[in-house]
């Protein structure tokens, strides 16, 4: 696990290197925007993460899909008590609507593992998930500091967390580890990209749209997810998933709805 985090922070913080050195665009040095930089990488990438790689061989498939589908509905709750943001009903039974689809798709994906041998302290733990990923959205869509574009924030959070990483991994021993990587490489370089075109995305809508709006997201990923498996995968076309397509539809309309009234 350790040497999946290590160099996936690496990897994330070379891409983005080598995307400022073409654009010739760095991020600002500023104690406000150092402050911001390092506290959302630790708290909406290093730490999920983390978390994410210790819970999934101690739960099964649908169990962690639920608790992770709950963010939504945490940033809500929690945006609506601290009045970060000021959702309406519409967006209330968005993200409403959104869990059900939630559920339906891990129901008709996942069920397979029995739920009554679920071990409650890993479920417990992993419920720090969708808390960090709650938390991390509310503090990026009210916290941003002025003149620094999403990019330049994602830049700053690769290299200062591959820093720090490095510290870590040469106090522990911990980077004799790192040829292990060599074994799953084409996995290894996947996370790196995708989580780099991930990260990009999910600052610029935070920042443009909301928490809120951002947490409809995890809704949208967990049906795409389900079309891939269908597609490369050989997985089968259920009403169940056709029932959580048209659910999401609403849901995501619903928001819009909420957002222009």
């Amino acid at each position: 696990m350790h040497v999946v985090v290590s160099l996936s922070v690496f990897g994330i913080a070379a891409m983005f290197t080598a995307m400022a050195v073409v654009r010739g665009v760095w991020p600002p040095v500023r104690r406000d925007a150092l402050f911001f930089y390092s506290l959302t990488g630790v708290f909406g990438f290093v730490l999920p993460f983390i978390l994410e790689s210790l819970v999934a061989p101690n739960l099964s498939l649908f169990v962690l899909l639920v608790i992770i589908s709950t963010m939504p509905i945490i940033t809500l709750i929690a945006a609506t008590l601290f009045r970060i943001e000021r959702p309406r009903p519409a967006q209330y039974a968005a993200i409403a609507l959104g869990f059900c689809v939630a559920l339906l798709i891990a129901w008709d994906t996942a069920y397979g593992a029995s739920v009554a041998e679920t071990n409650w302290l890993w479920v417990l733990i992993a419920f720090g998930i969708p808390v960090f990923y709650a938390g991390n959205s509310l503090f990026v869509a009210s916290r941003w500091p002025k003149t620094v574009d999403a990019f330049q924030v994602a830049c700053a959070q690769g290299l200062i967390l591959s820093g720090a990483v490095l510290l870590g991994s040469l106090v522990t021993g911990t980077v004799s580890d790192w040829p292990l990587a060599v074994r799953n490489a084409p996995a290894m370089i996947g996370i790196v990209f995708f989580e780099t075109f991930a990260l990009l995305v999910y600052l610029k809508i935070t920042r443009d749209y909301g928490a809120t709006f951002m947490s409809l997201g995890n809704y949208v990923a967990m049906v795409f997810a389900a079309v891939l498996g269908i597609f490369l995968f050989g997985d089968q076309l259920t009403w169940l998933s056709i029932l959580a397509a048209g659910i999401l539809v609403a849901s995501l309309s619903l928001n819009q709805l909420g957002s222009r009234s």
